[in-house]
Order: C-alpha cells, then sequence, then structure tokens
C-alpha cells in the first residue's frame, strides 16, 4: 500500500514595509535630496536642508556633530532604524548611506 502524497505548500516570504521606508521611498521619487555625509554637513551649515535622516549605526562623532548643527539650524533629525547598509539599499544605491539631507519633501510626510 502506497504512502498518500503530502500537498507541498509554497511557502512566502512576507515582508512588512515600515512606515519610514514608505516615506524614505516617496521622498527619494518625488523630493529632492543629497545622499553622503560632507554635503549633508554643507547643507546643513547653509541652511539649505529641511530635514536630516540618519542611519541607526553611524559612527557616534559624526551623530553628534549632525544633531548639533540640525538644533543650530533648527532642522529635524530622524534615526533610520536599519544599518547604512540598509538605507543604501532603500535608496537603490550599491554602497552604504549613513546620511540623507532633504533639500524638498515633495510629497513625503515626516
Amino acid at each position: 500500500m502506497a504512502e498518500p502524497k503530502r500537498a507541498s505548500r509554497k511557502r512566502t516570504k512576507k515582508t512588512k514595509i515600515s512606515d519610514i521606508d514608505r516615506q524614505i521611498s516617496i521622498l527619494l521619487d518625488t523630493g529632492k535630496v543629497v545622499l553622503g555625509y560632507n554635503k549633508s554637513i554643507k547643507d546643513l551649515l547653509l541652511g539649505e536642508t529641511k530635514l536630516v535622516i540618519y542611519a541607526h549605526n553611524i559612527q557616534p562623532e559624526r551623530k553628534k556633530d549632525l544633531l548639533y548643527y540640525a538644533e543650530l539650524g533648527d532642522i529635524k533629525a530622524v534615526e533610520y532604524p536599519g544599518t547604512s547598509l540598509a538605507l543604501g539599499k532603500l535608496c537603490g544605491k550599491l554602497f552604504p548611506v549613513t546620511i540623507i539631507s532633504v533639500k524638498d519633501l515633495g510629497e513625503a510626510e515626516f
């Protein structure tokens, strides 16, 4: 007597896109952004940025400088909960991105 054949289940990978990921995607599509620490700090000092998003694993010295300059310019700073590699991947880059400086929000809501 043959064993009954087991029905195979297809495993589907469920990925949850967090709200901040969704907003960053909208921001990249509709807004104006600058990637990178040096350019972002320069924009902060010149007052050309409206929002700064930084990765969770940014170096402590850089984070301290970034938050100081953002506070001086009364600019909102948002911490991305993922790593710089995840932030770079979200931006469509093959390298780590530690800071995104936002010049124009577009349709994003932060």
